[in-house]
């Protein structure tokens, strides 16, 4: 039996949303959504006592391979439609998370109280990167945008969020 059928037996797979429903086995209610959501807010699925984040589920279940690392494209940890999955490095998945933003209200943009300046800079890959010194906020925000978008691409976190 291949693993797919393995999964056939106790799940009913719906790739349109990324569920598995559970197929009536012992005390498992038929139809039910599978798993658990974790502290982290990723849905865990058990199969033959191994919890499994229910995204690498559904590209398993499409792809037949196992993933190493995958990406949610709308940053929604639960939502685990295959549309919105995607293969990704840590830093990349690291791009596409939700950062908060420091006391100018802007991304990126950050004060320097030594002389009152703005200042930006980026992380690319565990490197730092200055994006330099600016005169305000604003400036130092764009800055961070335009790098955003050169540096991380689709990866980049929904910029209508600054």
């Amino acid at each position: 039996m291949t693993p797919k059928q393995a999964l056939d037996e106790l799940f009913i797979f719906d790739p349109a949303i990324g569920f598995f429903n559970r197929v009536s086995r012992g005390r498992a209610k038929a139809g039910s959504r599978a798993g658990f959501v974790d502290v982290h807010g990723y849905r865990r699925i058990t199969v033959s006592g191994v919890k499994l984040y229910e995204h690498h589920l559904v590209w398993f279940y499409i792809h037949g391979e196992w993933p190493t690392e995958l990406d949610h494209k709308d940053g929604d940890r639960s939502n685990n439609a295959f549309s919105n999955l995607r293969l990704a490095d840590r830093s990349e998945n690291n791009f596409n998370a939700e950062r908060p933003v420091g006391a100018s209200g802007l991304r990126g943009a950050y004060l320097d109280k030594r002389t009152m300046r703005w200042y930006s800079h980026i992380q690319l890959r565990g490197q730092v990167i200055h994006l330099g010194m600016f005169d305000s906020a604003e400036e130092a925000h764009q800055a961070f945008m335009t790098a955003v978008d050169r540096y991380h691409g689709e990866f980049a976190y929904d910029k209508r969020a600054a």
